[in-house]
Order: C-alpha cells, then sequence, then structure tokens
C-alpha cells in the first residue's frame, strides 16, 4: 500500500475514533442534571418552576451504602414536592436504579407533570405501541415500578407519549438521554403534549442518528456557551482512558465542537 493511502486510512481511523470520544462526551453532558435544565430553559425560558429542586435529573446509581429502595424513597420524596407545586408543569427526568454495583445500564425516561389537571406524560424512548404495555428493547422500570404507583395513588392519569416507531429498537442505541431529552423539548414546544399526537420517529437507524445528529448540532449552535463543557468532558475522557502519549496527542487535537460540526450521519 503506497504510504500516502496508508497515512489516510490511519488518520480516517484515528477520526472515527474521535468522533467515538466525541458522542461519548455528548451522552454525559446530556445526562448531567444542570446541563438537562439549563438546556431545558434556554428553550423554555417561561417555565414557572424553574428551581433546581424543580428540574431534576436521578441518576441510575446507588450511593455507597444506600439501596435501591433508599434510592426509590429519594425520588418519591421529590414527587410529593413535585405534586403541590400548581399552576404550570413541571418536568423531571429520572433513570431506572441500577440492580447492583457493577449494573451500569441506564435507561433515561422524562416526565410532564400537568398537577392542574392531574395527568402525567410519560417519555420513553423505547416505548413500542405494537406490544403489550408498550415495552420495548427496554424496560421503564422506574416509571411501572415508581412513578406510576405514585402517581395512581394520588389519582393522577398517566399517558405515556405515543412513538410512531421505538426510538431504541437495538441495545446498542445508548442514546436515552438524548432521545429523552429531544422528545421532551418538542413535547414542550407549543405545549404539544396536550394535542395527544404520535411524535414521529423515523425508520431506519440512520435516519433516526441523523436527528440525533442535527439535534446535537442545534444545541451547540443555539448555546454556545455549552462548547467549553463538552471541550472538557472530551478532553478529561481521553486523558482518564489511559492512552500512549501519542494516541492521546493526536485525539486532543481535535476540537470537539469542530468536529461535531463536521459530522455526517454515516459517522453516527
Amino acid at each position: 500500500m503506497p504510504k500516502s493511502n496508508e497515512n489516510e486510512k490511519k488518520s480516517k481511523m484515528k477520526k472515527a475514533d474521535a468522533i467515538s470520544w466525541l458522542l461519548h462526551s455528548i451522552k454525559i453532558l446530556l445526562g448531567d442534571q444542570g446541563i438537562r435544565r439549563y438546556i431545558i430553559l434556554h428553550y423554555n425560558p417561561t417555565l414557572k418552576h424553574q428551581l433546581e429542586k424543580d428540574i431534576r435529573t436521578f441518576d441510575a446509581f446507588v450511593k455507597p451504602g444506600k439501596t435501591r429502595a433508599d434510592k426509590n424513597k429519594e425520588i418519591e420524596t421529590y414527587l410529593k414536592y413535585v405534586i403541590k407545586l400548581k399552576k404550570d408543569i413541571v418536568v423531571f427526568t429520572a433513570t431506572n436504579v441500577q440492580q447492583h454495583n457493577k449494573d451500569m445500564e441506564t435507561h433515561f425516561q422524562s416526565y410532564i407533570v400537568d398537577n392542574d389537571n392531574k395527568c402525567v406524560y410519560v417519555i420513553d424512548p423505547a416505548f413500542n405501541k405494537n406490544k403489550e404495555n408498550f415495552v420495548g428493547i427496554y424496560y421503564a422500570e422506574v416509571t411501572h415500578e415508581v412513578m406510576k404507583p405514585f402517581f395512581e395513588k394520588n389519582h393522577y392519569e398517566i399517558k405515556f407519549v405515543r412513538l410512531t416507531k421505538p426510538a431504541q429498537t437495538t441495545t446498542d442505541d445508548v442514546f436515552c438521554q438524548s432521545w429523552s431529552l429531544l422528545i421532551l423539548l418538542n413535547l414542550l414546544n407549543n405545549k404539544n403534549y396536550e394535542n395527544n399526537f404520535e411524535f414521529d420517529i423515523p425508520s431506519t437507524k440512520l435516519e433516526k442518528y441523523d436527528m440525533l445528529l442535527e439535534f446535537y448540532k442545534t444545541i451547540f449552535r443555539h448555546m454556545p456557551e455549552l462548547r467549553g463543557n463538552l471541550k472538557v468532558e472530551y478532553d478529561g475522557s481521553i486523558k482518564d482512558f489511559g492512552f500512549d502519549k501519542e494516541d492521546e496527542k493526536e485525539l486532543l487535537s481535535y476540537d470537539p465542537y469542530d468536529l461535531l460540526i463536521s459530522m455526517k450521519k454515516s459517522n453516527m
């Protein structure tokens, strides 16, 4: 193989590695409570309940010395607070709680609580309208076993947001934090959640990823201040991984925002 072709191949491989780390960094950011709240308020500045204690994101992880039951009680304590917030809606996110300390699977679900009409809209990216109980590739455990019992006990109606197709159909789609936020923002726009319509999910995996990619680009275009957070996460993830100096230097030579803007759906 000519040296120029070999160098070009190595360059493409290194860029592909950089894109993998970029996507990893975006997933971390969009799963962060503070970042999610910031993005939600950017697009919905008139939300009545804006405080940090209002717009929560409950991660999957059980703290040392605590149990899954303790985590569920923490969520229920928050829910008791939520139903007291009248006038306008309350939005929050939660993930399935880890089964054990080696369980790293998370499944993000977002919620719109309309206290005035006693209705909760549930966003599950794996929602499958064609299966019994709307169960998809991931089971919305925190919804079915924590949220639903609590709200039904308090006489709220639970409505799963209908998707034309599941956003997540295979376990290698780990973008639930992104899908849940993307769909939530769409539903908050002009109170679309009240219209009882199906949210349109593309048919093919490539077109789904194109939707996500455009969502990412839009966020970082509209909120340039988040580009610094992206770079910190990208650089930190690479430095913590333990690459040799040459590989680390090459990966760090990419600006994550510029890399994102240059991406095509095939890169996803």
